[in-house]
């Protein structure tokens, strides 16, 4: 269900970039504010569970890093096509296993490494050209690929200091405040660009909360039972959501190269989560 949602939360912000609905410092605070009213739901039904010593610490610095991980991410889809940025983002579990290693202790077996080898294969096929230095002129030529770069590197520290902050709350109550805080930490981002708010845009907005809402719910729930790593690998199958939904709605280029790319990376993400 995570993953399913990651596709459709990346497609939705690529339609909202190409119909200019908003600003990115807009999109990401609609990300998290209009998550709000859904994600006190769960956090009511466990009458906000008590938080263990050294909650806040971990809680603002992943809060922290969130802001500038989804701001890259937003302008990741922002710059460049939807089916290019998602399978960049797959390569996510290579970068998180061994910082999980150090924080957590978590570490994958042989086979769950040899199938982070056919995610990063994966990758390498989506970017490279007729020649194998393609991939480099391509990472300077596409802004987008650039971002969506930055959002693994950041994303893989703060998948991981989630699990300390989901450790010291609980499924239920962690979501809502870490999402009152992020929308909190974007705020002043904002104030410039008020005048986007218009009912229709208000609208759009909310849809993008609600589809977060979702996300985070399904995120922390897998959290809770599983190795950090094996969770992001599974979530990044959603690329095949943004690779065949930015070729059927947004007429995408490369679409039988990019489809190929992207199978052998869910291929690896399964066989890591089958060894997981």
């Amino acid at each position: 269900m995570c993953a399913v949602l990651f596709g459709v939360s990346a497609l939705y912000i690529r339609f909202l970039h190409l119909k200019k609905i908003s600003s990115t410092p807009l999109l990401l605070f609609s990300y998290f504010f209009f998550a709000l009213p859904i994600l006190i739901i769960p956090a009511a039904a466990e009458n906000f569970s008590p938080l263990l010593a050294g909650f806040w610490p971990v809680a603002l610095l992943v809060a922290f890093g969130n802001v500038a991980g989804f701001y890259s991410f937003i302008n990741a889809l922002k710059h460049s096509e939807t089916s290019l940025v998602m399978p960049v983002l797959a390569l996510s579990p290579l970068a998180v296993i061994p910082i999980s290693a150090v924080l957590l202790k978590e570490t994958p077996g042989k086979n769950a490494l040899f199938a982070i080898l056919i995610i990063t294969a994966g990758c390498y096929i989506l970017t490279s050209g007729e020649k194998l230095t393609e991939p480099f002129k391509k990472i300077r030529g596409e802004k987008g690929v650039r971002w969506a770069a930055l959002t693994v590197i950041i994303w893989a520290f703060i998948a991981n200091l989630d699990k300390i902050a989901l450790m010291k709350s609980s499924k239920g109550t962690y979501p809502f405040i870490l999402s009152a805080l992020i929308a909190a930490m974007s705020f002043p981002f904002i104030l410039k660009k008020r005048g986007d708010l218009s009912k229709k845009n208000v609208f759009f907005l909310a849809i993008l909360g609600i589809i977060n809402a979702g996300l985070l719910i399904t995120h922390f729930a897998a959290l809770s039972l599983a190795q950090v790593s094996y969770v992001i690998a599974v979530k990044r199958s959603g690329v095949l959501i943004g690779v065949l939904g930015g070729i059927i709605f947004f007429r995408e280029k490369e679409p039988v190269k990019r489809l190929f790319a992207a199978a052998i990376i869910l291929a690896g993400n399964i066989m890591l989560y089958l060894n997981g």
